[in-house]
């Protein structure tokens, strides 16, 4: 069974990336202690989660480093820092324990850290300290894995990338809440060093939870200011013993405000923020921010977002992480308060309670009946006829009182190619030629997946350009100014 998902941010908005995390999203605020006290000096009246277990716990403040087999022919991309095992009797019959995904690849050594070769690993992992704990439910069979006792081993096919569950764990009925067993993997490869890790094991059953209910907010001013306070909770049965990270990501948006226990970074596409609280987050707690996480609206956003997920900090998935050279803030610190969490949601699957998200702060700013025009380029070589799509405009307030019709100008050297209906496999409209005689191309819309043209290029005009032209209704938008946007054309050789 494959564990590849985006955390619920990623989900929402799509993310994408094979070990990264990165990609990644996000903001996490930062408590110290755990020792439930108010800090003095310049901490004074932060509060932290109420303590648990007094047991200390070593953890990373984000997801499993890539850990590299010396020369760097294997890399251990990612398992379970700290795994945690629900008990029979306890929030859900039968329970559900959470999936032991592993990742690993084949890469170069440092600093190449290109694709490796192709290898056939073996991984053999050791739950026995497990007995009186849990049992084996399953094994992986298609990825090669198989079990004797307690010890589980994986020969997964020879290739460069491997991200599979080797197996499933069920609670022994006699668990103890707060018992703890340490599981090894040791990894190898031919002629590569050994790589190993160790995942602390916990029985009991933390179920993190999001605030959902924000209001979306509309007329919103280019380079105005939008919040959100994330707020979350735990309604399982064990406290979050390695702290928790929140994830922000903003859509349309720049972080203002930057604190300085935040780290920040453009992951993918999108901004994010992250910040790690040390915890311990006691089962039945919640807590939301001091302060929103601000960030300030793009000039040339239509819409934006800020949403946000909660992860344990000791495994934030790792298509979602902020790197951790990323730079923090240089502001006052984020800190928490409690509050009453029983309305917050979980994320609805039980195998994936390590994390919950939040559908976060929707807004649509002034600019949402602004109609901007989208150029675009024709790429060929002379004497080539080219098929292209002509980009639909920006603006919510495009096709208002039936205007779906663009005007393009084609630049000199270019010339349309008609296509009627029929002379063609699909049902996508084609431009066609002006009726009005003067030279001009109009093309309809809106019919996804985009409008058609074809034309052909006669010859070369170096610097030669064109225009695309939409109309909108000067009443609802004002800036008429960018309702016109260039065509060029790109000579291949």
């Amino acid at each position: 069974m494959s564990r590849w998902r985006g955390n619920g941010l990623w989900r929402h908005l799509a993310a994408g990336g094979a070990a990264l995390v990165v990609l990644a999203v996000v903001l996490a605020l930062v408590v110290n202690g755990g020792d439930g006290q108010r800090a003095g000096g310049a901490d004074a009246g932060r509060t932290s989660p109420a303590p648990s277990n007094p047991a200390p716990i070593r953890i990373a403040s984000a997801p499993v480093a890539p850990s590299t087999s010396g020369p760097g022919v294997l890399t251990l991309r990612s398992a379970p820092n700290v795994y945690y095992l629900p008990r029979y009797g306890t929030n859900r019959k039968p329970p559900y324990a959470a999936e032991f995904g592993i990742g690993l690849e084949s890469s170069t050594a440092p600093p190449a850290s290109a694709p490796g070769p192709s290898l056939s690993p073996e991984v053999t992992i050791d739950l026995s300290s497990l007995a009186g704990k849990a049992e084996i439910d399953w094994v992986a069979k298609g990825w090669g894995c198989v079990r004797t006792g307690l010890r589980v081993r994986c020969r997964p096919p020879g290739g460069t990338d491997w991200t599979f569950t080797p197996f499933s764990l069920r609670p022994a009925p006699g668990a103890v809440r707060g018992a703890t067993a340490t599981v090894t993997m040791t990894a190898r490869a031919a002629h590569t060093p050994t790589v190993r890790h160790t995942t602390r094991v916990i029985v009991g059953d933390p179920v993190l939870t999001a605030r959902q209910r924000y209001p979306a907010l509309t007329g919103v001013r280019p380079g105005a200011k939008v919040g959100i306070v994330p707020a979350f909770g735990n309604k399982g049965d064990i406290a979050v013993r390695g702290g928790v990270s929140v994830l922000v990501i903003a859509e349309g948006a720049t972080f203002a405000e930057r604190y300085r226990n935040c780290r920040y970074d453009t992951v993918g596409d999108r901004i994010s923020a992250q910040c790690d609280f040390p915890g311990p987050l006691a089962a039945g707690t919640a807590f939301e921010t001091d302060a929103p996480v601000v960030a300030t609206a793009d000039d040339d956003a239509h819409s934006g977002h800020l949403g946000f997920s909660v992860y344990r900090a000791t495994d934030v998935f790792a298509l979602a992480a902020v790197p951790a050279s990323a730079p923090h803030g240089t502001g006052r610190p984020l800190r928490l308060r409690p509050v009453d969490g029983r309305a917050f949601q979980e994320i609805g699957d039980p195998r994936h309670s390590e994390e919950a998200d939040s559908d976060g702060v929707r807004f649509a700013t002034t600019r949402v009946h602004d109609v901007e025009a989208v150029g675009f380029t024709v790429r060929g070589r002379v004497g080539q006829v080219v098929d292209l799509t002509v980009p639909y405009p920006k603006g919510g307030d495009w096709g208002a009182g039936g205007r779906t019709t663009m005007r393009v100008v084609l630049p000199r050297g270019l010339t349309l190619v008609e296509v009627g209906p029929g002379e063609h496999e699909s049902d996508i409209p084609y431009c066609y030629r002006n009726p009005s005689g003067d030279g001009s191309v109009l093309c309809p819309g809106p019919a996804p997946p985009g409008t058609g043209m074809r034309v052909r290029i006669d010859r070369r005009v170096d610097g030669a350009r064109g225009s695309v032209t939409v109309t909108s209704n000067p009443d609802t938008d004002p800036n008429q100014t960018d309702n016109t946007a260039p065509v060029t054309v790109e000579y291949l050789s």
